[in-house]
């Protein structure tokens, strides 16, 4: 790791001084246009090729040999929505492996139950009530926790609410409160713990997703809309941090939840084919990722990939292939 610290360091003040001789000698000289932009066209190509090259190198040597997970000792986990599913699960498997883990749920008797639960395997766990929908609840409780215990180094959101109706029959407050949870909460919380991130140069932020958030669904319009931000969320502040040389250590990983036991995925013809993947088993999946530094984990692991692939075909191909496989579906008679 310090080795390529140093080689990109290395690059990037290369590529710095060159653009600084080009602005104080080449432009004077030659203007701004024409063979001005030679010998920057020429640095760009040169540091494309050594980057292509370098990725495909580093892929080809972790495949042969896969990179070492990081420990998760010493780790402090804040989870939203720990008291039940696979927020719960996560919360039991991390305190396994050494994290001290914060659990956030607004079902209070459960929450505790994963606290005490944690407590008596000789885990670390603390149990806080929060509503994550409610902005001033979050930067209350996240302003508490800074005040008597370590700040936290990872954030993993599951809380979801889910509500299944056409669009005209949904009533504002169920829409209003699908938004709330499923994107406007990742906001909140974001903001409340990543500038704590920042100025530590270390964190893990990892948002729960679904397939509502790859492809669109019937009757399920504020939870793909949600879905939909949640995916550009994640996708933005990943660039952001890694745009900045000061924030490129803190990782993101967004998680594409297809079928999961307790999780109701969209029904289709094949869901025979392959076994409904346990909570045990998704958070298991789930780790890993994390573990491996992962920025997009799917489960079932084809999922995203399928879709994506479906995505480029054109759109009365794709929707076509979407009625054959889904079955109960209104689609079945529509041919545009």
């Amino acid at each position: 790791m310090a080795r390529q610290n140093v080689f990109v360091r290395t690059i990037g003040g290369a590529a710095r001084k060159f653009r600084a001789i080009q602005e104080v000698w080449i432009l004077p000289w030659w203007g701004s246009g024409g063979w001005a932009n030679v010998p920057l066209w020429t640095l760009d190509c040169v540091v494309l090729v050594v980057k292509l090259c370098s990725t495909c190198a580093v892929a080809a040597f972790h495949f042969i040999i896969p990179p070492v997970m990081k420990s998760m000792y010493g780790e402090t986990v804040l989870i939203t929505g720990a008291g039940r599913g696979l927020g719960r699960e996560l919360a039991l498997q991390l305190a396994g492996l050494g994290a001290a883990v914060v659990c956030w749920d607004r079902d209070e008797p459960r929450n505790q139950a994963v606290v005490h639960e944690i407590r008596s395997r000789d885990g670390e766990a603390y149990g806080y009530t929060v509503d994550v929908s409610s902005r001033e609840q979050v930067e209350l409780i996240a302003g508490s926790m800074r005040r008597f215990q370590t700040d936290v180094s990872m954030v993993i959101c599951t809380a979801e609410e889910q509500t299944y109706a056409p669009f005209l029959q949904l009533k504002p407050e169920e829409a209003l409160r699908v938004v709330e949870v499923n994107l406007l909460a990742h906001f909140w919380i974001i903001r409340a713990f990543l500038p704590h991130m920042i100025a530590r140069r270390h964190g893990h932020l990892v948002a729960v997703n679904c397939c509502a958030g790859l492809l669109p669904r019937a009757d399920a319009a504020p939870h793909c809309a949600a879905m939909y931000g949640l995916r550009g969320l994640m996708d933005s502040i990943s660039e952001e941090l890694r745009l900045d040389t000061w924030t490129k250590s803190i990782r993101t990983t967004s998680v594409y939840l297809g079928s999961v036991t307790p999780h109701q995925a969209p029904p289709h013809r094949f869901t025979g084919c392959y076994q409904e993947v346990s909570t045990e088993e998704a958070a298991r999946i789930i780790i890993d990722g994390i573990r491996k530094n992962k920025r997009n984990i799917s489960i079932p692991s084809f999922m995203r990939w399928f879709i994506q692939l479906s995505n480029i075909l054109p759109y009365r191909i794709r929707i076509i292939f979407m009625d054959f496989f889904t079955f109960s579906h209104r689609g079945w008679f529509c041919f545009c």
